[in-house]
């Protein structure tokens, strides 16, 4: 009969050395989100240049007309790009994620960026062919509805922000590494193989960080959100204890990222 030399179960700080990438999913919603603040920016940009350009026909009374629509033309681009890279990203994050998601708000949103940049296309040439015409009345005129305008694509892009987020944490994955320490508390280098069960479907999971083991390594890398138990295999004379079930959180992540299961060693 085996005798068990020690029996507890904990969770700990681990000190790992360099952090583990996203998935494919987590690095395409980051860059939607990145997309989405270029916009922000680029309307930034704009309502910088609307601002001088009120300034330079109430004020100074010389507007630099061409200075005006270069920065115009040019930020609306962006925006345009940047809109299309949100829908690129969130469709290539949906396709690579194991966790089904729609992409309809965030694409309906980037639309209406769009449509309010053809908008802006229109107040800024009509801006632009009233101050060559010498009416800087009805220039000051279109002021408003452009500012409504880029009002509009700002929140629109807060709102995408708002919701590639609720998809991260949606697709939110984490590493778990197994720790195995003797009765004492000791560290030790027993490695009889891992394995994590997802509490949900039963399925069986094995560590992923080091191919070049045979045992595949003492780390599940991208774990999705879920709860586990994780134990270890034996061999004739030892073996480890199991523990669980765990919910994955962001409350068991250490300073460097990850969540490290100990696991004790015993032997007859």
């Amino acid at each position: 009969m085996k005798k068990i030399i020690f029996y507890a179960l904990t969770l700990s700080v681990f000190v790992f050395g360099s952090a583990f990438a996203q998935t494919v999913a987590e690095q395409n919603l980051s860059s939607a989100i990145q997309s989405a603040e270029n916009i922000k920016q680029e309307v930034t940009v704009s309502r910088k240049a609307v601002n001088q350009l009120v300034k330079q026909l109430t004020i100074i009374r010389n507007p630099n007309i061409v200075l005006f629509a270069t920065i115009m033309t040019n930020s609306n681009d962006e925006k345009e790009t940047n809109a299309n890279n949100v829908d690129y990203y969130v469709a290539t994050a949906q396709s690579s994620s194991s966790i089904a998601f729609s992409t309809a708000l965030i694409n309906d949103l980037t639309a209406k960026i769009l449509q309010q940049n053809d908008v802006v296309y229109l107040l800024t040439n009509q801006i632009v062919t009233a101050v060559n015409s010498g009416n800087n009345s009805l220039a000051l005129n279109l002021v408003t509805p452009l500012r409504s305008a880029l009002t509009k694509q700002f929140n629109f892009a807060r709102n995408i922000i708002t919701n590639v987020q609720e998809l991260q944490v949606l697709n939110k994955t984490y590493n778990v590494c197994i720790k195995v320490v003797d009765s004492q508390g000791n560290t030790t280098s027993y490695q009889p193989g891992f394995y994590a069960v997802n509490t949900l479907t039963g399925e069986y999971l094995y560590p992923n960080n080091d191919q070049g083991n045979q045992n595949g390594g003492d780390c599940f890398l991208n774990l999705p959100k879920g709860t586990y138990n994780f134990g270890g295999f034996q061999d004739y004379f030892c073996g480890v204890t199991s523990i669980g079930p765990i919910v994955l959180s962001d409350s068991l992540l250490n300073q460097n990222g990850i969540i490290e299961v100990t696991l004790v060693l015993w032997c007859e």
